[in-house]
């Protein structure tokens, strides 16, 4: 006998094991709530917490540029690219999950964030001072700015042409 689910957003009925709705294209909960299951260390960037301060040496002029009006993040695993109106709220990485109402900024689920180790809440990037900042929200397999691996809930200096990985997806910072 075909076991079925419904999908927590639209109703669509599909067969138990899907990973999307063929109806909405929301990733669905089939056994139980999809953890992030914690990657083996020498799959991540760096091994140990870089612990670096908010300004370190060479961002001084981390300051945003007066003429920049929008951040690009691009997802270089898959080569998409989402824009963020400068001055930019709070962007929320991570993965979405309907079940638990989180809808994050920028969701990589569609860019293999499950199986790439992404966090639901992975990590922020805010404006602190005419800057922009990153933070890791506590994720499981860490954030990376640079191949450093950032101590959670501390804001690091972010810049034109830097590089995050979130577990393994790797993103590149750019201002327009």
């Amino acid at each position: 006998m075909l076991r079925t689910i419904e999908c927590p957003v639209c109703g669509c009925r599909v067969r138990s094991g899907t990973r999307r709705c063929c109806e909405c294209g929301v990733y669905l909960l089939t056994d139980g709530p999809l953890l992030t299951e914690p990657l083996m260390q020498e799959e991540l960037p760096a091994s140990q917490v870089g612990l670096w301060s908010c300004i370190v040496e060479g961002y001084e002029d981390a300051e945003l540029p007066p003429t920049a009006t929008e951040l690009c993040i691009i997802v270089v695993t898959s080569g998409r690219q989402v824009l963020f109106p400068l001055p930019v709220g709070e962007i929320c990485l991570g993965r979405a999950d309907a079940s638990n109402s989180i809808s994050p900024s920028l969701d990589l689920a569609p860019d293999g964030g499950i199986e790439a180790g992404v966090s639901r809440h992975h990590a922020k990037i805010y404006e602190v001072e005419n800057r922009l900042v990153v933070e890791d929200a506590g994720s499981a397999n860490g954030t990376f700015l640079n191949n450093q691996r950032l101590a959670p809930h501390l804001p690091y200096a972010l810049r034109e042409g830097d590089t995050l990985n979130l577990g393994r997806i790797q993103l590149l910072v750019s201002l327009n």
